[in-house]
């Protein structure tokens, strides 16, 4: 194993080296990756009751960043990632699970060099069959003539008005939804699924402190994105797991900013909000960052307030607690320190703490940065942390220079018109001394048997270890 070490030391005199490989074997089909696919059909079609499942590996999301990588659903089922191919798996015990082959032709053996044999496809993943694109489709149609259900992946609309149009007129409630079967085992990680978010994590700590040593006022912020995704590249991460954000100055203060073409200047903070995808599980870190290597008072005095509200949502994400309590202990903090500083008048308004912190401080994480779980809808059983989960903590605080003009428009349906022009006018003084300040500070949390382990401590995060490694 290759590791990277840093070079600089933080006061504490720890070096920081992150311990990662640029090694891709573990990407391998090994038995025990293999395995898990096929436990995971198992316990699908445990749970199916009647009909069967047809999914495609490619979707509109496919091609959603710099390459494709397959339908999620698709992948966690079958370990195929083949672009253009199906699956269909069942309780018919002669066609339990079924794979197509790609659709060929002269144009794509000379573009991409064809696809794998059907013998090859058989002694790798282990489908009962293997079918032609043409025979598959048939064999689809003469199944679509039945009244069995028909579970899919509903986000996919090529697939589903696909099979609608070949199923004639037929009630709708026939295709169902593959997420009502699968998103509860989505939901707990196994051994193999955290090998690969934490290398993800690795491979995004290791991005992040390069950035930092990199970082320098004068330099345009897409020179960041640049040092970011050539390290993801470099270890074996094909492509980012959602559009890379570096934000720096008024930027830091827009929540899915993307163009990353300013010019960062001395003074600017630059808020980082990146994950490397490997193995196709993605890491999700932010980091914010002094462009010329030192917080302003004003800006450490914010910094430090979210850093204490995540350190203690993290406190708070163990088994057995509600994920909402990890955002409210955040919340409880951020509270307290806006008010103490002046900048909100009762840390009971919601509405005012709300102002402040523009996002919920969690969301799960896995295949999708945004990965399935309790949402507040009915397909995931329970909200109850338990071990396996990964998901995110990450508050943030934003001062948008024109944020407290633009108070009617935020909360102008739901508190009275004199009581915003008040608090604008008592906390408009010290919100002038933070304007163009926008922290966020984000780790990776798998919930363990005995708490929890922060896949993403690599990456630094407290202020005297920012200012050190980029002196």
């Amino acid at each position: 194993m290759l590791s990277i070490v840093s070079g600089c030391q933080n006061p504490a005199g720890r070096t920081w080296i992150i311990p990662v490989t640029i090694d891709t074997s573990d990407l391998s089909y090994t038995p025990d990756l293999l395995k898990s696919f096929e436990t995971r059909r198992i316990q699908l079609l445990d749970s199916l009751q009647e009909g069967y499942v047809l999914l495609h590996a490619t979707d509109q999301e496919s091609y959603n960043r710099h390459g494709y990588r397959p339908n999620n659903y698709f992948y966690y089922l079958t370990g195929y990632d083949a672009p253009d191919t199906y699956a269909l798996l069942s309780n018919d015990t002669d066609h339990a699970f079924i794979l197509s082959m790609p659709p060929e032709s002269i144009r794509s053996l000379i573009y991409t060099g064809g696809s794998l044999h059907a013998s090859e496809i058989t002694d790798l993943f282990g489908p009962d069959t293997v079918l032609s694109y043409v025979s598959f489709w048939h064999f689809v149609d003469s199944l679509l003539q039945t009244d069995l259900p028909v579970y899919l992946d509903r986000s996919d609309r090529d697939l589903f008005n696909n099979l609608k149009q070949r199923a004639g007129v037929i009630a709708e409630e026939r295709f169902r939804d593959i997420a009502l079967l699968v998103d509860q085992m989505r939901l707990l990680k196994g051994p193999l699924e955290v090998e690969r978010l934490q290398k993800a994590c690795d491979i995004t700590s290791l991005a992040l402190v390069k950035a930092m040593k990199a970082c320098a006022p004068g330099m345009f912020e897409f020179e960041i994105e640049s040092v970011i995704e050539g390290t993801f590249l470099q270890y074996g991460s094909p492509m980012p797991g959602f559009p890379s954000i570096t934000g720096s100055g008024p930027n830091s203060t827009i929540l899915h900013y993307e163009s990353n073409n300013r010019i960062m200047e001395a003074g600017d903070l630059l808020l980082m909000d990146i994950g490397a995808e490997y193995g196709y599980y993605t890491a999700d870190i932010s980091r914010t960052i002094p462009v010329n290597g030192r917080f302003s008072q004003e800006q450490r005095i914010i910094y430090q307030l979210v850093l204490d509200a995540q350190k203690a949502a993290i406190e708070r994400l163990r088994p057995g607690n509600m994920p909402e309590e990890g955002h409210m202990a955040a919340r409880d903090v951020i509270a307290e320190g806006l008010y103490q500083l002046g900048l909100i008048t009762d840390t009971m308004a919601d509405w005012q703490v709300q102002f402040y912190m523009l996002h919920r401080f969690s969301h799960y994480l896995g295949l999708d940065v945004h990965d399935v779980g309790n949402y507040g809808g009915a397909r995931i059983e329970s909200s109850i942390l338990e071990p396996g989960m990964v998901l995110t903590i990450e508050p943030g605080l934003y001062f948008r220079e024109e944020g407290l003009d633009q108070l009617p428009a935020i909360f102008g349906n739901r508190v009275d018109s004199t009581e915003l022009v008040n608090f604008a006018r008592t906390v408009g003084p010290v919100y002038a001394r933070y304007i163009n300040t926008g922290v966020r500070i984000e780790d990776d949390i798998l919930i363990t048997r005995d708490g929890n382990i922060i896949l993403s401590r690599y990456a630094p995060k407290e202020i005297a270890d920012i200012e050190q490694l980029m002196r």
